[in-house]
């Protein structure tokens, strides 16, 4: 017979995934389930599925802590130019690291960190934890855009993501960098969906904003979600 300890844990992983994330771009605060299905409009929905490395225990002390990706998704403009952030999540947006180096945590997510420094956007109403499978809803941002094309982003990174290439004493804290995916999605031109296909990596030391394209020497980091996609909708949410 299972302790109950042992049962929750197992059944918290199940709890998690069922839970949906709300977050708005121009809205203050997170809504609950009930009331995003009263969301009216224009909006975007976030569908990530992780992948068999999306989650990596490592040992503190006695303990085994779970380690989960950090995941930052924006618009830009056909051109190429920031327009404003989806989703990120908390610690990214904070850098609220655990346990981090004398010399500093490197960053996580900096593509989308040197953007929002630009643009010095204010975050705390779009991020939220780390999703387990849950689907991120926007509302205010995708009914300020004008219909036409754009081009999404997203950056994803996990924590002690070593391999042959990028190891402990190369690459710090974050093991391979930040793998940065794109699609395209069409707006206020009736239901479209963008999948995401990755297009190169960021700073592993988070020194810049740029992106590295190609893939090379990304081995795990690729393995971190089984597939990413974005959808446009109009109208009431169901």
């Amino acid at each position: 017979m299972k302790k109950p300890e042992a049962s929750f844990r197992a059944a918290l992983p199940l709890a998690l995934s069922c839970l949906v994330i709300v977050a708005f771009a121009c809205c203050a605060g997170h809504r609950s389930p009930v009331e995003t299905a009263r969301i009216q409009g224009r909006r975007f929905t976030l569908h990530l599925v992780p992948g068999p490395e999306y989650e990596f225990a490592t040992k503190w002390f006695i303990f085994s802590v779970p380690i989960y990706p950090q995941v930052a998704c924006w618009i830009e403009s056909p051109q190429g130019d920031y327009v404003d952030t989806i989703y990120v999540t908390a610690k990214g947006a904070g850098k609220t690291w655990v346990s981090a180096p004398p010399g500093g945590r490197p960053e996580s997510l900096p593509v989308w960190f040197h953007l929002r420094k630009k643009r010095s956007a204010a975050v705390d109403t779009i991020s939220g934890p780390t999703p387990r499978g849950d689907t991120t809803r926007d509302s205010g941002l995708a009914a300020a855009l004008s219909s036409g094309t754009y081009v999404v982003k997203l950056e994803i990174n996990r924590s002690c993501d070593y391999n042959e290439r990028y190891t402990r004493a190369n690459s710090g804290v974050n093991g391979q960098p930040s793998l940065i995916y794109e699609c395209r999605i069409t707006v206020g031109e009736g239901p479209s969906q963008g999948i995401f296909e990755p297009i190169g990596t960021g700073s592993v030391d988070g020194s810049d904003g740029n992106i590295r394209p190609g893939l090379e020497g990304i081995t795990t980091a690729l393995k971190l979600l089984d597939s990413a996609a974005i959808s446009y909708d109009e109208g009431a949410a169901q």
